[in-house]
């Protein structure tokens, strides 16, 4: 698993946000990103817009979190039913993979932390 002290998990009831400690490379369903922080904020999915109280850098600005370093996911769950055990981060339909690529992906959202350290 990841060192300890570099990394930590804050959750509510509107924000489940993983630090990972420095800019790290993740695989994602859309392809690769560079991101500190993994966000995932309560809400629907497909209402995000650029303009209006929903917007997803504006409610992490808020929270105190810079979205240029963060890899944000809505999803219409609790973020409070995570699960965290042999590395993998779970949420109804998300998976944070910490240790590296899992033999297979169990989700249509999923976001792999690339072994090696720093970008």
């Amino acid at each position: 698993m990841l060192e300890a002290q570099r990394t930590s998990l804050k959750v509510t009831q509107e924000l489940l946000l993983l630090d990972l400690g420095e800019v790290r490379r993740l695989e994602t369903q859309d392809g690769p990103a560079l991101a500190r922080y993994v966000a995932v904020l309560r809400g629907q999915m497909g209402q995000c817009s650029r303009l209006g109280r929903g917007f997803p850098q504006l409610r992490l600005l808020r929270a105190g979190v810079p979205p240029g370093e963060s890899l944000v996911y809505v999803l219409d769950a609790d973020p409070l039913e995570f699960t965290l055990e042999e590395g993998v981060l779970r949420l109804p339909g998300l998976r944070v993979y910490l240790e590296g690529p899992p033999p297979f992906v169990e989700t249509p959202f999923y976001a792999v932390l690339t072994p090696g350290e720093g970008p």
